[in-house]
């Protein structure tokens, strides 16, 4: 007779209670004897030993093929995992059939922050034109105020528009 591996295991585990079993053991009646569960315990080993083992356990060999590409017990165990719904149903499709019901799109890489130590990053305009960017929203007149940049050899002053309230360093102050 074959066992397979997990009816040894639960072979091993049956002789390891009844040995436990051995040490709690009480007398209910006085005078009434002891099993020998040692000389059960090593039967029950025995006649697991005694037996060959079956060996179900494949080698999976998983490659990023489709499903007819691989070979059958490998294609059969890849999609029994996809099956069972923890991946979205259109991995399998496209495991089986190539088919994709959604256009595949490359992961974004996640933003570099600064660290504690690192310095302050410069800012450098490539040209020597004054150029226009929006500075902030005016709730009260809805409208954007423009910054101004004023190019000056080796780096660009910011100054805001005439009349725009911004923050400076000391406080709110409106330039005029």
């Amino acid at each position: 007779m074959v066992l397979t591996r997990e009816q040894k295991h639960k072979a091993f585990l049956e002789a390891k209670a009844t040995l436990a079993l051995g040490k709690k053991w009480q007398r209910l009646v006085p005078g009434e004897r002891r099993p020998n569960f040692e000389r059960a315990a090593a039967n029950t080993l025995r006649k697991a030993l005694g037996h060959k083992t079956a060996e179900h356990r494949h080698n999976l060999h998983i490659s990023n093929h489709l499903m007819h590409q691989h070979t059958p017990d490998t294609a059969r165990i890849i999609e029994r995992t996809l099956k069972n719904g923890i991946v979205d149903s259109d991995v399998l499709h496209s495991f089986r059939d190539d088919y994709r019901t959604v256009a595949p799109t490359m992961p974004r890489r996640a933003p570099a922050y600064l660290l504690h130590d690192d310095p302050e990053p410069e800012v450098w305009v490539m040209h020597d034109a004054d150029i226009d960017y929006v500075s902030h929203y005016n709730v009260n007149t809805g409208e954007y105020k423009a910054h101004e940049h004023q190019w000056l050899g080796d780096h660009v002053t910011h100054r805001p528009e005439t009349g725009s309230t911004v923050r400076t360093e000391s406080d709110k102050t409106t330039i005029v």
